[in-house]
């Protein structure tokens, strides 16, 4: 958070207050997506009600916004390669656009060398000690160590029980939805009460709006996967194990539920489990 405030200091005594600004408006039914012409590295929301997704473990030059309706806010991005986006956000009930393809000329700034060293932390070359990794991949590290030590915690201390679905001597158990920080932690409990192991294809998240009768209005949308913690190949038989997902922060409108789903690799078992 500090250095988040040291670079708004920094672009504000550069730019001053930017004026004219475009509005993105989005909901909490549909995901607007915003394309960057580099990766992104940093992004903060001003309000609450709105949430922007990215992949903070692989860098990538797309994010997910969505909104409920409250306060307007803003939106700033700060992308690899230094250059400085901002937007206004506002709700609005039926969205015209839904992507936006954001231009190298649509930036407000570009960071000094300088300033982007600061930030970073000093760029580490091969040949220096103590390690030859670079900054990039530092961050990678200490972020899914960050995912590990929580997740891990987690499961050791979560004691909570939303969600249980039983089928077929399988029982899937969604316990708990953390919130931290830009991420939501999945924690997932699976049991085998059959006679056969159950070996693991996959288990995924959705997000699911409309009626599955009704399939002209029926949206199942997958939630993009940050990391896996504990994730099991093998439930043996008559054993159980838990796992956690952790996902982009998300918001659920009122006709969507969260889905999860799991599936048998090499077998026909499957199930699936909803949650509002």
């Amino acid at each position: 958070m500090r250095r988040t405030i040291i670079l708004l200091a920094l672009i504000t005594s550069h730019i001053g207050v930017a004026q004219g600004l475009k509005t993105i408006y989005t909901n909490e039914h549909q995901v607007v997506s915003l394309f960057f012409p580099n990766a992104i590295r940093q992004a903060v929301v001003g309000s609450k009600n709105f949430v922007f997704s990215y992949n903070r473990e692989i860098p990538q030059n797309y994010g997910l916004l969505q909104g409920t309706s409250g306060t307007e806010s803003n939106l700033l991005v700060i992308t690899q390669n230094g250059g400085v986006y901002s937007y206004l956000l506002a709700h609005e009930g039926i969205l015209d656009t839904l992507s936006y393809f954001v231009r190298p000329k649509d930036r407000i700034y570009n960071i000094a060398t300088k300033t982007t060293a600061m930030i970073q932390g000093p760029i580490i070359k091969p040949g220096d000690t103590p390690t030859e990794k670079t900054a990039k991949t530092l961050a990678i590290d200490n972020q899914v160590k960050y995912y590990r030590n929580f997740s891990s915690y987690q499961l050791k201390s979560n004691r909570n029980s939303l969600k249980r679905k039983r089928k077929k001597g399988l029982a899937l158990h969604l316990k708990d939805l953390v919130y931290n920080r830009s991420e939501v932690y999945a924690i997932i409990d699976i049991k085998n009460r059959s006679k056969i192991d159950l070996e693991v294809d996959y288990v995924k998240i959705f997000k699911v709006n409309g009626n599955l009768r009704k399939k002209a209005s029926y949206q199942k949308l997958p939630l993009t996967v940050l990391y896996r913690h504990n994730f099991p190949k093998v439930v043996k038989s008559r054993e159980n194990t838990s796992l956690i997902l952790a996902v982009p922060k998300f918001t659920l409108g009122d006709s969507e539920k969260l889905w999860i789903e799991l599936k048998e690799k090499n077998g026909g078992r499957t199930m699936g489990l909803g949650y509002k």
